[in-house]
């Protein structure tokens, strides 16, 4: 299995990990707390908890703690809980929607990713001093379909009517976002196999005797049976998926590809001088704990 691999995991309602990574970051930088709730749910319930609480504390120590230390407290206590196992799945939606609204700065987040300093031209003192604590009522509607509740729709329908958003790749060079060379081909043709590296979808494979073959990139079934109920359930189809479920996902070919001047404007910022290293650039941020 190769990082490559690793890196195109694709969530519950498959999207690809990396990319919703920078979504929500976008979603958290225009201010846009329900945006931002879609994607932190989407990497949560896909079983990446872990790995989203390290990624959205790393984006406050980054971009917002300077602007807000008194968040801290509250922040750690929070994720504390979680640790410890008491979390309802509010405690992550909370810091977000609360990081959604907050001022930030992006000088450290330029100088250490995009390898420029940068000075902000915004004059406006944005004094929000809300702490947002959502409630499990708010947060059910980015709970996971459940094909066998009441008020089930066909599976063809889920990746329709649960994926709202469309993925932001307009950001994807600048932050060389790691992507397959035709995503459109792993979307229809080897989702199930990507989708796989997400913990929800090996459990669910796994409780139908599926097995994950990572030189042949395939998963397949011990029986005809086996694999029917898994299909039955499961199989969403993507290669039957409609224009606007590919889209959402698989972008459409033609996005407008930022510079980091456009980044800057867009934030009210402006690139005072380019850093010249010897060592390898900073990898890409939706890769790491940034």
């Amino acid at each position: 299995m190769s990082i490559i691999q690793i890196s195109l995991a694709f969530t519950r309602y498959l999207y690809q990990m990396i990319e919703v990574k920078q979504s929500l970051f976008i979603a958290l930088l225009d201010h846009n707390p329900e945006e931002a709730l879609f994607w932190t749910y989407e990497l949560y319930y896909s079983g990446f908890e872990e790995e989203v609480y390290n990624y959205i504390l790393m984006v406050y120590n980054t971009i917002y703690k300077k602007r807000n230390p008194s968040l801290q407290a509250n922040f750690d206590a929070k994720h504390k809980k979680w640790q410890d196992g008491l979390s309802d799945g509010t405690d992550i939606g909370s810091i977000v929607y609360t990081l959604a609204l907050r001022p930030y700065c992006l000088v450290d987040f330029t100088r250490k990713y995009l390898d420029a300093n940068i000075a902000s031209c915004d004059t406006t003192n944005n004094t929000t001093q809300f702490i947002v604590n959502v409630t499990p009522e708010y947060i059910a509607q980015y709970a996971t379909h459940d094909p066998h509740s009441a008020s089930d729709i066909h599976r063809r329908r889920v990746l329709e009517d649960f994926g709202k958003y469309s993925i932001c790749k307009d950001y994807n060079r600048l932050f060389n976002t790691m992507t397959h060379a035709d995503f459109a081909d792993a979307f229809t043709r080897k989702w199930l196999y990507y989708a796989s590296f997400s913990p929800i979808w090996e459990k669910r494979i796994a409780i139908h005797n599926g097995l994950i073959n990572y030189d042949d990139e395939t998963v397949t079934f011990e029986n005809e049976n086996d694999e029917e109920a898994f299909c039955s359930t499961w199989d969403y189809e993507p290669d039957e998926a409609s224009q606007s479920v590919f889209t959402r996902r698989c972008g459409t070919g033609s996005e407008t590809m930022f510079s980091l001047k456009d980044f800057c404007e867009r934030y009210n910022y402006t690139i005072t001088s380019r850093i010249v290293k010897r060592k390898p650039k900073t990898a890409n941020p939706t890769q790491t704990d940034m």
